[in-house]
């Protein structure tokens, strides 16, 4: 396989940027003696074995080193947010339980007003229990009635009863059930107390149905759709951390396993695999047969290296999220705690009007809520502390429960490496020892309805031609620099956020970030023929592929061609695009 000759040498590092090493290719004339021809292919297939070797080396390195250092940041990461949510579940069980208090506060409050009120009104039966339905007050006045009629003792005959406030009470008057007993002042006086009673429980349990319990409502109803949402958007972006890190190790393994396929000595490579596009004219010979097996390593090794990058850029992007994400939910726990605290104390504060006669029930909780700290770096404090005690519980509980995984850092290819040699950065495709030329130029399919279009044009060392498609929002023309070219193909990263979620966009989405640099046209050069065109277009040049029929096709002919025009912008250019074609 036939490389450029002023490629880059064997101690350039993988993490330097170019500079000039794609302007300064050029091609190797054909030899005119065959022999001359393949000693000289057989050079230079050895070195570029041993480049290959010693990218495929440092790519090694670099992975085992770099799933070590990700794994541990994915599981702390993990840790973190599982600690997080189990916070969020108590809070909202707390305010759950601060509501259920204060209604249950509330209803035996309501229940016991009722109570008072039938007690001042002498509803009640012969064993002391309030009758508080209306339909049983009216029931038992009548029998009394009746029983006085007939000199009957009431106490003997009235109902005996339990009947729990489950309502409010009816419309009917006090005064229709009210009678007046004999016995003294005294009694009176007592009876007329517990409606005073019953007054001020009424008023109270009216404050806490107005002011208190809907703002409680409200406080919890926002929680839980609080607690709903943070929920989605933190397994959101945990779910597309882990996403990106498994598309990581998907391009590694393709990587690895398309390597395999040439880690052969250098000898065997050169012998089995053909290398570079012949020409002879604009027809292909008809003696011409399609080499079977041809794959493009650069390809594979291409979408490695922005796999990797598309995962930096989200964990920067998804680390941002969460931090927005831990910020949030603290603000609104410190607001959620002030609240809960406020409401409490309006509770107890209308108590304790109501139990002025007990101070020593009331006071204690009165002054425990208003000495309960409020300030901010406290409550943070306090609330990082809780994470932390819980995800400490909880790895340990993981700890002694979970089954033992087989870690990441033993997949195929990163065993016996050492990770120092994978302390480097690393760099654009564009630079990889697989890739011989690249340059912006224009292409168009056969046909009088097609048209012309800027697309990347890439020689790999594996004797392929891949052409990226430009989009036309990029504004480029032939001739413009190749890495700015390659920089539009790259789409911008999108990773869960607060307005993505709201706005109900999908994670992780269904198409992944490095779909759009999949070659548009590939071409296997040893099929191909590439030709220059006439005078009337000096920068005009096509390729011809002769590709293997598949199918029913097979029953006419076993092989078919595949022409495409590409389009330099000089004659110069096209020569040197050709000359390129041919060698590789």
């Amino acid at each position: 396989m036939a490389t450029p000759s002023s490629a880059s040498s064997d101690d350039v590092s993988d993490d330097e940027m170019p500079t000039s090493s794609v302007a300064e290719l050029t091609i190797t004339p054909n030899s005119n003696s065959k022999d001359d021809a393949i000693n000289g292919n057989q050079k230079e297939n050895d070195a570029i074995h041993q480049r290959r070797s010693a990218t495929h080396s440092k790519l090694r390195a670099y992975e085992a080193k770099r799933r070590t250092a990700y794994e541990s940041k994915l599981q702390s990461s993990s840790l973190y947010w599982h600690a997080f949510r189990t916070l969020m579940h108590d809070s909202l069980l707390e305010t759950q339980k601060a509501d259920l208090l204060v209604r249950g506060w509330t209803s035996a409050s309501r229940a016991y007003g009722a109570s008072m009120t039938s007690i001042g009104e002498w509803c009640i039966d012969g064993k002391g229990v309030p009758i508080t339905e209306v339909k049983k007050k009216k029931k038992l006045f009548d029998a009394t009635e009746k029983q006085q009629d007939v000199g009957v003792d009431s106490s003997a005959s009235s109902a005996s009863m339990f009947l729990p406030m489950n309502e409010k009470r009816g419309p009917l008057a006090t005064a229709d059930y009210f009678r007046e007993e004999k016995c003294g002042s005294m009694i009176k006086n007592f009876a007329d107390s517990a409606g005073n009673v019953s007054k001020n429980y009424e008023e109270m349990v009216k404050y806490m149905d107005d002011e208190v319990l809907p703002q409680l409502s409200s406080l919890l109803d926002h929680l839980k759709s609080e607690v709903m949402f943070t929920e989605k958007l933190g397994d959101s972006i945990m779910n597309e951390l882990e996403t990106a890190e498994d598309e990581v190790c998907r391009a590694w393994e393709s990587y690895y396993n398309t390597q395999l396929d040439f880690c052969g000595t250098p000898s065997e490579a050169s012998t089995d695999k053909p290398t570079g596009a012949y020409y002879d004219g604009p027809t292909p010979d008809a003696s011409t047969t399609a080499v079977k097996g041809c794959s493009d390593v650069w390809v594979q090794e291409m979408r490695y290296r922005m796999a990797v990058a598309f995962l930096s850029s989200v964990w920067e992007k998804c680390s941002s999220e969460l931090s927005k994400l831990f910020l949030s939910m603290k603000d609104a726990e410190c607001n959620r705690r002030s609240q809960i605290k406020e409401l409490m104390i309006k509770a107890t504060q209308r108590q304790e009007r109501l139990w002025i006669g007990l101070p020593s029930v009331v006071t204690p909780i009165l002054k425990e809520l208003v000495e309960w700290p409020m300030e901010r770096k406290l409550v943070e404090d306090d609330v990082q502390y809780s994470i932390r005690e819980r995800a400490q519980v909880i790895q340990r509980d993981e700890a002694e429960h979970k089954k033992p995984e087989e870690s990441k850092s033993d997949a195929p290819g990163l065993t016996g490496v050492s990770e120092g040699d994978g302390n480097f950065e690393l760099s654009s495709p564009l630079v990889s020892d697989l890739m011989c030329k690249a340059k912006v130029i224009e292409k168009r399919s056969p046909g009088m309805m097609s048209s012309w279009k800027v697309s990347l044009a890439v020689i790999t060392s594996d004797s392929f031609l891949q052409l990226f498609e430009l989009p036309t929002s990029c504004k480029l023309h032939t001739g413009s620099a190749p890495e700015v070219a390659f920089h539009n193909l790259i789409p911008p990263v999108v990773v869960p956020s607060m307005e993505g979620v709201k706005g109900g966009v999908k994670f992780p989405s269904s198409k992944y970030w490095f779909d759009h640099l999949v070659p548009s046209e590939s071409f296997a050069l040893p099929n191909c023929t590439v030709s220059l065109k006439d005078e009337k277009s000096p920068t005009t040049f096509e390729i011809v592929e002769t590709i293997s029929t598949s199918g029913a096709a097979q029953m006419f002919t076993k092989t078919m061609n595949r022409k495409m025009q590409l389009r330099a912008i000089t004659r110069e250019e096209a020569m040197d695009m050709v000359d390129a074609l041919e060698c590789s």
